[in-house]
């Protein structure tokens, strides 16, 4: 492995964990008035856009500060806080280049059982808009360090002369 790639390893490494630590290090959000499975079950949202049109929607009223800050958090975090994860998913080695495809299934699935875990562990909500926003992150990443890779690679073509 080249020094270039342990580097990445190191951070795509730490990215991960700090990651995982702000996603699950945190209080439970539960409700004393309902039972575990009731609380769960009011941790999920299967509806695509819904959280997406109903923090537009907010942004439409004059309300106070610290709310326009959470719910554009929420929105511009979800997308941000995953173009990591689409830059090194496209591979930490030189050689390697996953297309877009296999990124965002990756991505999806990896996603998916984070969304999963807070709903079950009662850390964060399951939302379809998360996985919505996330893979736009993914997606970001990805052209960026396609774009990187077009910048560095270090590949000479050669062509033919246009012999007419």
């Amino acid at each position: 492995m080249q020094k270039k790639e342990k580097i990445r390893l190191i951070i795509y490494i730490l990215y991960c964990t700090l990651m995982l630590l702000g996603l699950f290090v945190r209080p439970a959000t539960t409700n004393d008035y309902l039972t575990y499975w009731e609380d769960v079950a009011a941790h999920l949202n299967p509806i695509p856009f819904e959280t997406i049109i109903y923090f537009h929607r907010i942004l439409g009223y004059n309300l106070p500060f610290g709310v326009y800050a959470q719910v554009l958090g929420n929105l511009i975090g979800n997308v941000v806080l995953f173009v990591p994860f689409g830059f090194f998913l496209v591979g930490i080695k030189e050689k390697t280049r996953r297309p877009l495809w296999k990124v965002l299934l990756y991505s999806s699935l990896i996603i998916i059982v984070i969304e999963l875990l807070q709903m079950f562990t009662l850390r964060g909500y399951c939302d379809i808009d998360d996985l919505i926003l996330n893979e736009v992150g993914v997606a970001i990443g990805y052209l960026i360090r396609k774009f990187y890779i077009r910048k560095t690679d270090k590949t000479i073509v050669v062509t033919e002369p246009n012999n007419k």
